[in-house]
């Protein structure tokens, strides 16, 4: 049992670090496995799997692209 809201507000922000980690290493792993051409792992993991599709969202850049003009009505 808390003793008090200070014990409990320290708890919350306790778990709520632990998660925003797990949230991380899930998302950062899924992108890891993605970058090594592996197929997903741990399809049941949303955050695993959000990473894993991150790619899918990337932009490409290309830096030989040539000057954009825009006409002027």
């Amino acid at each position: 049992m808390y003793n008090n809201i200070t014990d409990i507000n320290r708890e919350i922000a306790a778990l709520r670090e632990q998660r925003d980690y797990e949230i991380a290493y899930w998302f950062e792993q899924g992108e890891c496995d993605r970058n090594y051409g592996l197929q997903p792992q741990y399809s049941e993991n949303p955050w695993y799997i959000l990473g894993w599709h991150d790619r899918d969202y990337w932009l490409e850049i290309d830096f030989n692209l040539q000057p954009v003009t825009f006409d002027h009505f």
